[in-house]
């Protein structure tokens, strides 16, 4: 990605001086994406955005629109434009006070702002605008079409970070209410199955989210370039992956028990920034690695308590809860019909098994290719007759 600054007014007395700034920017830094930020630009006129919709022919993307003024928003808005460029506003600035802290995740801090809202500070690390813009939208999307997550508001600026404003979810996670009722296993896991069903059969229009295909092959690509794998495996892999058929059904990429709130009897689903479309076995490689994978007695055991600290839960607590969720998401109790499910979820949860070990290779490159060595090992197997789960 190439940001290119927009600054003052373009109109029809620099629209060609603006066209052939960029134009050099860019060929200073070919193949890159343009991506414009708006921060300094007063006004735009139909010549200026000529001047925008030419690279966006040339790149075949919508390109992206950042930091743009209310003013300049009602000229894009009015003349379509937001249709064509990811056009994302200004955020506005809250100061940065000594807001409570009520939780915290691995790439953001959530700070109490009232009794009806929240702000989700992505302070961990740096994080695109457009990346929280689309989790905004993934929100925004998700709630429209009835799954249960928290209304967002608006995109801020808290202090140095960009920050998302959520309504304020009067509701504790379900490991969190598990640890304290564990009573409630049963009722809150056949929920957690409805609630995975229900995003499964809930479809969008095809490029509202990303092809979930795309996570897969990302993870292997991870394994890959870690040298954990030849370029024949890769190839083996990515083919297993292409024969996946797409859908354009919901899905989340993180369902675990952290993710989920329980308010009262309801289960609210939070944290869908990663939100893609595609067929459910994206989703279910992941719950398998979660819940089945991670708490069997042929991982090392640290990975095990390490996935215990992940979900807050025992492990004999998930293997319960895993039971019942595919009881419920499959609609049968028979032992064998969840054992077949369970073994070709056990086959492309590989895929994520791949890019732990790729994240592991810093504390044993040995340990961490032998381990992959095995996950391939079942890919390889199973490459020739490997489908994903049918009549779901």
């Amino acid at each position: 990605m190439k940001v290119i600054n927009l600054t003052g007014r373009i109109d029809s007395n620099n629209a060609e001086i603006v066209e052939s700034e960029i134009s050099s920017q860019l060929a200073e830094n070919p193949g890159e994406t343009p991506i414009f930020d708006a921060t300094n630009l007063e006004y735009i006129s139909s010549a200026g955005l000529r001047v925008l919709l030419k690279f966006r022919k040339k790149s075949g993307a919508k390109l992206e629109v950042l930091n743009v003024s209310d003013e300049v928003y009602n000229i894009f808005n009015v003349t379509g434009f937001t249709e064509l460029f990811s056009v994302i506003k200004k955020p506005r600035e809250i100061p940065a006070t000594n807001l409570e802290i009520i939780g915290e995740g691995a790439v953001s801090t959530v700070y109490r702002i009232n009794a009806d809202t929240i702000i989700k500070v992505y302070n961990k690390q740096p994080i695109p605008l457009t990346d929280i813009e689309r989790e905004r939208l993934a929100s925004r999307e998700a709630l429209i079409r009835g799954i249960p997550t928290a209304i967002p508001f608006e995109i801020v600026k808290y202090g140095q970070h960009y920050g998302l404003i959520y309504e304020m979810i009067d509701a504790e996670t379900m490991s969190a209410t598990l640890k304290k009722q564990p009573e409630r296993l049963e009722e809150l896991s056949v929920k957690a199955g409805q609630l995975l069903k229900k995003l499964h059969t809930t479809e969008f229009e095809p490029g509202t989210f990303p092809d979930a295909r795309d996570d897969q092959h990302s993870r292997v690509k991870k394994a890959f370039d870690t040298k954990l794998i030849s370029a024949e495996d890769k190839a083996i892999a990515d083919g297993i992956i292409d024969r996946i058929p797409y859908r354009n059904t919901f899905i989340h990429s993180d369902f675990h028990t952290r993710n989920i709130m329980v308010r009262g009897d309801d289960l609210i689903l939070i944290d869908i920034g990663g939100a893609k479309l595609g067929n459910p076995i994206n989703d279910l490689l992941v719950l398998y690695m979660y819940f089945a994978e991670m708490v069997s007695s042929a991982i090392a055991e640290p990975a095990i308590v390490l996935y215990e600290r992940k979900l807050g839960l025992d492990r004999e607590t998930i293997r319960k809860m895993w039971k019942i969720i595919m009881r419920e998401y499959f609609g049968t109790s028979d032992k064998d019909t969840l054992q077949h499910y369970s073994d070709i979820m056990s086959l492309y949860a590989s895929f994520m098994m791949l890019e732990l070990c790729a994240m592991s290779v810093g504390e044993s490159f040995e340990l961490s290719k032998l381990i992959a060595g095995k996950y391939m090992s079942r890919l390889r197997e199973a490459s020739d007759t490997l489908r994903p789960i049918e009549g779901i």
